[in-house]
């Protein structure tokens, strides 16, 4: 949930720049760094998320020092704070025209769900406090990111997938392994370092073949670390994973058989199958669901941006000077200074 809470207030690094300027009369009002529409973004706002990414590059333990300002960093930063305000803004603009808008129940059920997942109210005072976020901050960047989400979504609504490209897709050898299950085996192993280690420990557990003996003689005598302690279990796996000298006695082996000895790189292995699952190919009938819950996810990511590039064309943005993110981010002169386990898996 930390991570959460970073991702609320550092969309503004992850917000693709927005470097479109309008061209129309717009004029930027005082204290303002941007003119949206009828809107504006503040030097407040800006300043505000820049104290917070200030205070979560110093929260983070091995972080990096804060970017100097002036520096390529410091200006990428500072494009993608400004971005991410005047998205905002954006988005706000538009989600009124369309009847859109995040009401205080359901902010308060999501609030519920981050203080729940965080631990109480007081882990997350105090992680804010931390991040130098203040209640009204996250309340702010919360509920913008949930606006998003809902005109993201009323945006996407009329996005429907053909049966045709359904099958298109399904059709497409390019896609033919996203519907073959490969046949998998589920087996376990205990690990020795000499061929006759093997041989004891392969007539301990062909004598008694039980999950009890399996646990006991895996943890007197097996050297792999990851499995010595759960009864040499190796769980499932499809061919291709293993060693190839491993995985050619596993698929060869009949289900609750104990092996005779083999060796590969890693010493010498006691197997037993416990199951073997066949392999399956899904038939357009099976895949179609997923298929079109695939297609449909494409389609509504690719209406999105095709709407939030036209909505921020439509806005008539003018920055304050210094503040352009197309400016912050351009390429610099050529004559600038250059910135500077033992499990027999393979």
């Amino acid at each position: 949930m930390k991570k959460f809470i970073v991702a609320v207030v550092m969309l503004a690094v992850l917000v693709p720049v927005l470097a479109l300027a309008g061209c129309g009369g717009n004029k930027v009002p005082a204290g303002a760094i941007a003119a949206v529409g009828k809107g504006a973004v503040t030097q407040a706002q800006f300043d505000q998320i820049m104290a917070q990414a200030k205070a979560q590059y110093a929260s983070q333990p091995g972080a990096p020092p804060f970017p100097k300002e002036g520096t390529t960093q410091y200006n990428q930063l500072k494009a993608s704070i400004v971005s991410y305000l005047v998205q905002n803004e954006v988005i706000k603009q538009q989600a009124a025209s369309m009847n859109v808008s995040v009401t205080d129940k359901e902010y308060q059920d999501r609030l519920k769900q981050i203080v729940q997942q965080v631990g109480g109210q007081t882990k997350l005072d105090a992680l804010l406090k931390k991040q130098n976020v203040t209640m009204a901050d996250l309340e702010s960047q919360l509920k913008a990111q949930m606006l998003q989400q809902k005109v993201q979504a009323k945006v996407g609504t009329n996005v429907t997938i053909s049966d045709q490209d359904a099958q298109a897709y399904f059709n497409n050898p390019k896609n033919k392994a996203q519907f073959v299950t490969p046949e998998s085996v589920d087996a376990r192993h205990v690990l020795v370092k000499t061929k006759a280690q093997a041989l004891k420990v392969q007539k301990l557990l062909a004598a008694n073949n039980t999950d009890a003996n399996w646990q006991k003689v895996a943890k007197q005598y097996s050297i792999d670390p990851g499995t010595k302690n759960s009864g040499g279990n190796l769980g499932n796996f499809p061919k291709g994973r293993m060693d190839p000298t491993f995985e050619k006695v596993a698929f060869s082996s009949k289900p609750g058989v104990v092996a005779m000895p083999v060796k590969t790189k890693f010493g010498w292995h006691v197997i037993e199958v416990t199951k073997k699952t066949p392999g399956s190919t899904k038939t357009f009938a099976q895949a179609k669901a997923m298929i079109e819950q695939q297609l449909k996810l494409q389609k509504q990511s690719t209406a999105w941006t095709d709407w939030l590039k036209k909505a921020t064309k439509d806005a008539d943005i003018v920055y304050a000077v210094g503040f352009n993110p197309a400016t912050l981010t351009a390429a610099p002169s050529p004559s600038g200074s250059p910135v500077p386990s033992a499990s027999p898996s393979k």
